[in-house]
């Protein structure tokens, strides 16, 4: 491949010859190399996970019980805003550390010490939820400390525009972690150890894996290897964190808010109806990988869009995909009226047959879920970030109280109501704060260069 031109290569030689008139050659238009075959890797790694983990939860309910699904969802449900926490958003720094400002074994380093106090801080939930629970949850929290330090690897790729190794990475994690759980559920029937092949597989496909990628890909690309770390690697870190900590606690904090329902739910009826609720919910992951693949995909024309000074065009093309996502979510419902239960019945067993109603109100959650992605992303697009934590905090408080007060007075029902609730008051949030963001521009032209 020819290496292009950088500040530090040594002048061309230039003819001072004349030389024949040649017609002026005809205007190329860049494109991005690989981007078509990085969006499609994107999309089918997404798709891939969001199969896999649907097929967990039904693997559980059709060989196991509502209580063994109520344990791994509650297993899901704790550990994941601590390890969202413990991440720091380094993958998002470190995707976006074009300068290569710090060097990839920094953010490898940081990220494997926080995952190491992640676990440790999950032992102690487990331990509080005693041996039964305890273990799902300590054992949970392994596996996703492994897949926390995959991720980083995974942002590596990403920098480098190697999507096919993400998705490789995502499909061979989800996939072996299904299997393993299959058969271990078959020899046991027991949800710790089913439990345990989670752990295997994010090691088998989140850190084995991105091991043996990243080695051999780093000496394909040495013009895109960081600089070396210099010294100073304790103040080093410390200043990455200051940077990345924002992130990380705004994930954390969207991830337990999003859970508050489950939380309480647990803590009210027990895991079997936590499971049932989990089963029944997460016939919404398919919907939410497609939602996610097209907003990721409208981003960067948003972003252009807003670079342009296009409000208009932006609040428009916003409108029409929010728009569209709850009309998406209008026919879930209904489809969900009228076959709701029958598809129960086919797919988990007769044991969730008679849940068609809580699943045309978690449907409702479909056209708000999507909303949500598409106002997030043209949020993004304008670049103002600085609500977004003060967004994240009221969005909890609202979740709380609309938690309490419908699991207290309707149990299962009322959890389904206030997830649906709580995403439609979280859409009008984000709505309010796109147009205020639409309302006041921000100065494009500060960021130009002077001119000489």
């Amino acid at each position: 491949m020819a290496r292009s031109q950088s500040p530090t290569d040594e002048p061309a030689i230039v003819e001072t010859t004349a030389q024949p008139l040649r017609p002026a050659p005809r205007r190329v238009r860049l494109r991005l190399p690989g981007q078509t075959g990085n969006v499609a890797w994107n999309l089918l790694g997404l798709f891939g996970s969001a199969v896999t983990q649907w097929g967990i939860i039904a693997l559980l309910a059709r060989f196991g019980s509502p209580t063994m699904v109520g344990q791994y969802a509650l297993g899901l449900a704790v550990t994941a805003p601590v390890i969202l926490l413990a991440s720091l958003g380094l993958r998002v720094v470190l995707v976006t550390d074009t300068s290569g400002r710090f060097a990839f074994r920094e953010y490898l380093r940081l990220r494997t010490a926080a995952m190491v106090v992640a676990v440790t801080a999950v032992g102690v939930i487990a331990v509080m939820r005693g041996s039964g629970d305890g273990t799902v949850v300590m054992l949970i929290g392994i596996a996703k400390a492994i897949d926390g330090v995959g991720d980083i690897y995974c942002g590596r790729f990403q920098q480098l525009l190697r999507m096919r190794l993400v998705a490789t990475s995502m499909i061979m994690n989800n996939v072996a972690t299904l299997l393993l759980m299959a058969v271990l559920l078959s020899l046991t029937r027991d949800i710790a150890w089913t439990a345990a092949g989670s752990v295997a597989g994010s090691t088998l496909g989140s850190l084995l894996y991105c091991r043996w990628a990243a080695r051999r890909l780093e000496p394909g690309v040495p013009s895109r290897t960081p600089r070396p770390t210099p010294p100073g690697g304790i103040r080093r870190a410390g200043t990455l964190v200051r940077i990345a900590l924002p992130v990380g606690l705004a994930s954390g904090l969207n991830s337990f808010s999003g859970n508050v329902p489950r939380y309480l739910l647990e803590h009210r009826s027990g895991t079997g109806a936590l499971g049932i609720f989990a089963v029944v919910a997460y016939a919404t992951v398919v919907t939410n990988m497609f939602f996610a693949g097209v907003a990721q995909t409208a981003l960067p024309k948003m972003s252009e869009l807003y670079s342009r000074g296009a409000l208009r065009a932006l609040s428009t093309l916003t409108s029409r995909l929010v728009l569209g996502s709850l009309v998406l979510g209008a026919g879930a419902v209904v489809g969900a009226l009228l076959g709701g239960d029958a598809a129960l019945r086919l797919v988990y067993g007769n044991a969730y047959a008679q849940q068609g109603h809580l699943l045309a109100i978690l449907a409702a959650s479909v056209g708000f879920s999507g909303a949500l992605f598409f106002l997030n992303s043209a949020i993004s697009a304008t670049r103002k970030f600085g609500r977004q934590l003060a967004a994240s905090l009221t969005t909890l408080v609202v979740n709380v109280v609309i938690s309490l007060t419908l699991i207290s007075a309707h149990g299962l029902t009322g959890a389904a109501w206030a997830l649906v609730a709580a995403l439609g008051c979280e859409a009008v949030l984000k709505v309010v704060m796109f147009r205020h963001a639409l309302a006041t521009p921000a100065d494009l032209s500060a960021t130009a260069r002077p001119r000489a």
